[in-house]
């Protein structure tokens, strides 16, 4: 037996819409962004802490706020 034949819109479309986790307060798919704060080093030089953070749509500024390093 012969399989379906896709068109090429059925196709696009299988890959397109929202992947991840959806969030439970907002229902927005979360993402996962990388944040990169510098700070100073004791010895006087900037250093860089490199952070993944899920992100959605309720907790977006406070995640991605300046914030200072402790």
């Amino acid at each position: 037996m012969a399989r379906k034949q896709r068109t090429f819109s059925d196709k696009i479309s299988k890959g397109t819409g929202p992947r991840g986790e959806k969030c439970p307060v907002c229902g927005e798919v979360i993402q996962t962004v990388k944040i990169i704060r510098p700070y100073k080093a004791e010895n006087g030089s900037w250093r860089y802490i490199e952070e993944m953070v899920n992100v959605c749509k309720c907790n977006s500024k406070e995640m991605l706020a300046d914030k200072p390093i402790t």
